[in-house]
């Protein structure tokens, strides 16, 4: 009897071990509804994209996905959370580059540091940012005539932005740097606020994603001059990059990313990644995301914590040269 009972303890280990092993290598994943956390409202930019690749995910994974709004506080709370989840596949964030080149750097209390706290999955997708400028600027024949008047008229005018330590407020601090242009920094409560003060000529230039700027450009109010790409945006395919135009360092789109808790399981990260990379060569995704002037990336774990690496760097030196005191 003794031995008989031996022999189904050890028999009662190994299914124990073998089946959290399985669960380790993710081999049963997923196997209950995943969550997807967005720090925004419904119908934000970050929202959007963790919907519409939500979608694919359920339908690919054959396995429920859902959306949770967790606005408030910027990202902080969202991304405590996610942080703070049990690292199994089923708390996911989508954020964007905000939250984790950004943020760290303009906030003293921010709660999380993204490159140790998470386990990158991959970047869903980037928006271009194109400087535009206002046509009652005296010269808006090109970007260099637009520098050299600038130049030669240093703090006499001023470029704005959705906010003190926004995404479009530092890559234009980054545009200063490169080009040796003065200007001031007016901060709005919002991009379409930005968007009426350069179509009314209260501010020079900003940069702004390209989903409201082609119906200010059919109005002659406002001229496209350059974009923060490595390569042309499809959404504008005739306005070069800042690279053509001599001008380095310039390479800056909004980035929005999927993201899992630290010590989530390699195999659980890549079964992820690969079936949001089969997701960007969806026909009908990629039809989406045309529509909202988003162009689908689908990066690697390893590429998209490079790119995570290099941004966090470029947005904290941004942030120490605009003179921005966290707060």
């Amino acid at each position: 009897m003794r031995a008989c009972s031996s022999i189904l303890l050890v028999a009662a280990l190994a299914a124990f071990c073998g089946s959290s092993a399985y669960a380790q290598d993710g081999g049963d994943y997923p196997s209950k509804p995943i969550r997807i956390l967005v720090g925004s409202a419904p119908g934000g930019f970050p929202d959007t994209m963790a919907r519409l690749f939500g979608e694919q995910l359920g339908r690919r994974l054959k396995q429920t996905v859902t959306i949770e709004n967790r606005p408030g506080a910027g990202t902080a709370i969202v991304s405590q959370t996610v942080a703070r989840a049990k690292p199994d596949g089923y708390t996911l964030l989508v954020a964007d580059s905000s939250m984790w080149a950004i943020s760290p750097h303009v906030y003293k209390t921010w709660p999380v540091h993204s490159i140790d706290d998470f386990a990158p999955v991959t970047l869903l997708g980037r928006a271009a940012n194109f400087l535009a400028v206002t046509t009652h600027l005296p010269v808006t024949d090109n970007l260099a005539s637009v520098i050299a008047f600038l130049k030669a008229n240093p703090d006499k005018y001023n470029f704005g932005s959705s906010g003190i330590g926004s995404m479009h407020h530092l890559t234009f601090e980054i545009f200063k740097t490169r080009t040796g242009v003065q200007l001031q920094h007016v901060p709005f409560k919002g991009t379409t606020m930005v968007l009426g003060a350069l179509a009314g000529g209260e501010i020079a230039l900003a940069f702004q994603s390209a989903s409201q700027l082609p119906g200010f450009v059919r109005q002659g109010k406002v001229k496209v001059l350059g974009v923060s790409m490595a390569n042309r945006s499809p959404v504008m395919p005739d306005i070069p990059t800042f690279a053509e135009l001599g001008i380095e360092g310039m390479d800056l789109p909004g980035y929005i990313g999927l993201l899992a808790p630290k010590d989530t399981p390699v195999a659980i990260v890549n079964r992820l990644f690969e079936e949001v990379r089969a997701a960007t060569q969806d026909i009908d995704l990629r039809r989406r995301l045309d529509g909202i002037s988003v162009e689908a990336v689908g990066s690697t774990p390893q590429e998209t914590m490079e790119w995570m690496r290099k941004e966090t760097d470029v947005f904290a030196r941004a942030v120490k040269d605009a003179g921005i005191v966290p707060e």
